[in-house]
């Protein structure tokens, strides 16, 4: 339980931290962060019946895959916003919008899929603790880069 408590409170005072290590490897972000990967976090906070536990495991690991597959398209389109962001044309921030778009549905698709395997393999309330804190995690980094990205048209408004 104080290692949650710990991990909680850090969430809420680092969030900048995910933007800062968004090429770092999930292990190395994690275990800089709270000192432990995060497969020790969600471990700690998920209740697997000792009987599902192999079963559960293994299908988190499949979805922790699937998930960085996920994470590096973000990644990307985040990049070529922050590259690009002073020369955008409107075609551009289109394509950026769908990308984004597409990539958020591809996400949340991907949640709910493992959401039903999980609940399958470990129960309800274990793929129900899956989904707050995976949720949690994906709210933390979206606020994050949202409080570290400048808004469409932003600069242009302080140099005036």
């Amino acid at each position: 339980m104080k290692t949650i408590y710990t991990f909680l409170l850090a969430c809420i005072l680092s969030p900048i931290a995910l933007v800062a290590q968004q090429d770092m490897d999930d292990i190395d972000f994690f275990k800089a962060l709270f000192g432990v990967d995060k497969l020790t976090i969600v471990e700690d906070f998920i209740s697997v019946p000792e009987a599902k536990s192999d079963a559960f495991w293994t299908t988190y690991k499949a979805y922790e895959t699937a998930r960085k597959a996920l994470r590096s398209e973000r990644i990307t389109i985040l990049r070529d916003y922050a590259d690009n962001y002073e020369n955008l044309s409107e075609e551009q921030i289109e394509d950026l919008c769908k990308r984004s778009l597409k990539q958020n549905k591809k996400n949340t698709k991907n949640i709910e899929k493992y959401f039903k395997k999980l609940k399958k393999a470990g129960g309800i309330t274990a793929a129900a603790q899956f989904l707050q804190i995976e949720k949690y995690f994906l709210s933390l980094s979206t606020t994050a880069i949202y409080e570290n990205l400048p808004f469409l048209g932003e600069l242009e408004r302080i140099d005036d």
